[in-house]
C-alpha cells in the first residue's frame, strides 16, 4: 500500500501461492508479443512489493502510476480482441509523457498488426527495438523449430520475422551500437546439446542482422546460454514457453 501523494509505502504484505491448478496458458497479449515486455517500470513495481513500508516506492513505478490504469484497460480491450479499441487506449497511454513504455508500444505494435496495417505496425515495432537498445533489455521472441535452427515453419508465427529482423538492424545501426547476441532454449533435451543449439541460433541470428545491415557483422557476438536462464521452464516446446527460446540483444562495449 503506498500514499498518492507522497510516494511512501504504508504497509507490505505477502503470501505464499501453488502452482496446483493454475491455467498457465498465456493470455492473448503475451502470447503474440514479440519482445519480452519486462521493462524499468515493471522491475520498479516488482521493487516496491519488496520495499518495507516507510520507505519511498520506486520512482520509476511512481511517476507512471497514474497511466498504469489506462495501459491495462488497452491490453484487456486486446485480449478481448477489440483492437481498435485498444489500439486506442494505447495510443491514449503514450500521449502522456509516463506512457512511454515498452509495453505501451508493443500494445501499438500488436494492435496495428492484428487490424492488418503492416506499415504503421513495423513503425511501431522499429519503437519498441529503439526503446530496448537505450535500456540494453530487448528480448525478442523468435520461435524456432524444435532441435533446429530453422523458424518455426507455421507462418502465422514467423511470418513478421523477417520485419523484426530488418527494424533490429536498422535501429542497432542507427545507435552504433555494439551487441551480444544471446541465444536460449527451453528446457527438453541434455545442458550440453542445448549450449550448442543456443549457440547456433544467436549465430544464425547474426548471419540474418549481417544480411541485413553489413557492418552489424563487425558489432556482434553470438553467445548461447542453453536453458540456463528460462523463464517459464516447463519444457512443453510450444507457446506457453515460448519466451524460453528467445534470442537476447544485450549492449556490450566496442572494440
Amino acid at each position: 500500500m503506498t500514499d498518492v501523494k507522497t510516494g511512501t509505502l504504508l504497509a507490505q504484505s505477502s503470501a505464499v501461492a501453488s502452482g496446483d491448478g493454475v491455467d498457465t496458458s498465456p493470455t492473448a497479449y503475451y502470447r503474440d508479443s514479440p519482445v519480452l515486455t519486462k521493462d524499468k517500470v515493471v522491475e520498479g513495481y516488482i521493487r516496491t512489493s519488496a520495499t518495507p513500508p516507510g520507505q519511498r516506492a520506486d520512482a520509476a513505478y511512481f511517476e507512471r502510476i497514474n497511466v498504469a490504469t489506462v495501459i491495462d484497460e488497452a491490453t484487456t480491450l486486446y485480449n478481448a480482441e477489440r483492437y481498435q479499441d485498444s489500439l486506442s487506449q494505447y495510443r491514449q497511454a503514450l500521449s502522456n509523457p509516463a506512457g512511454e513504455q515498452l509495453r505501451v508500444l508493443n500494445g501499438i505494435y500488436l494492435a496495428n498488426a492484428k487490424l492488418g496495417r503492416s506499415a504503421e505496425a513495423e513503425q511501431a515495432f522499429g519503437k519498441v527495438v529503439a526503446l530496448g537498445i537505450a535500456s540494453n533489455q530487448l528480448g525478442v521472441k523468435f520461435l524456432f523449430n524444435p532441435g533446429g535452427t530453422e523458424f518455426w515453419s507455421d507462418p502465422k508465427v514467423s511470418g513478421p520475422y523477417a520485419m523484426w529482423l530488418r527494424q533490429i538492424a536498422r535501429e542497432s545501426t542507427a545507435a552504433k551500437v555494439c551487441m551480444s547476441i544471446v541465444g536460449h532454449t527451453s528446457r527438453t533435451g541434455s545442458e550440453q546439446i542445448n549450449d550448442v543449439l543456443s549457440l547456433q541460433r544467436a549465430t544464425y541470428i547474426r548471419q540474418r542482422l549481417a544480411g541485413e545491415a553489413s557492418e552489424l557483422a563487425g558489432r556482434t557476438k553470438p553467445q548461447g546460454m542453453g536453458f540456463r536462464q528460462n523463464i517459464v521452464g516447463s519444457g512443453t516446446d510450444n507457446v506457453v514457453d515460448a519466451l524460453d527460446r528467445r534470442v537476447e540483444f544485450k549492449i556490450v562495449p566496442c572494440g
